[in-house]
């Protein structure tokens, strides 16, 4: 298995120059049998996919932690990628299909509560979760 942290932070394994993402946004694990695990890292702006039969520009849901697609459209604040695209840019391999190729269609849906404050992860799910005191 390989882990990838994904946001603005220089420490980060992909960094995004977005201000809508955290330092420390997103975290994606890539299985040993290739699939893609993402956990959001609860990062203010949100981690989100595109709702099942939407077109980019509808509906979007939030993610916690979730496998996902290669090329399932994602959104991280307002930075519009794929996992394939984040882990292309991490190998080289960025292309013509650049990340963050998709437009920014509004604020994010904030019915959704995350975490505030200092947070750490469950050492039992692997969810991010506010620190214990």
């Amino acid at each position: 298995m390989r882990s990838y942290v994904i946001g603005r932070s220089p420490y980060a394994d992909v960094v995004l120059a977005d201000t809508s993402v955290a330092g420390r946004h997103a975290e994606i694990l890539v299985t040993d049998d290739g699939r893609f695990y993402l956990t959001d890292c609860a990062a203010e702006a949100g981690t989100w996919r595109l709702a099942d039969g939407a077109e980019p520009g509808e509906r979007w849901e939030p993610v916690r932690q979730d496998f996902v697609a290669a090329d399932e459209p994602l959104r991280l604040g307002d930075h519009r990628c794929t996992v394939a695209t984040l882990l292309g840019a991490k190998a080289g391999r960025e292309g013509a299909h650049g990340v963050g190729s998709w437009h920014h269609d509004g604020p994010p849906d904030t019915r959704f509560a995350r975490p505030r404050g200092r947070v750490e992860r469950d050492p039992e799910t692997g969810e991010i979760v506010q620190k214990r005191l």
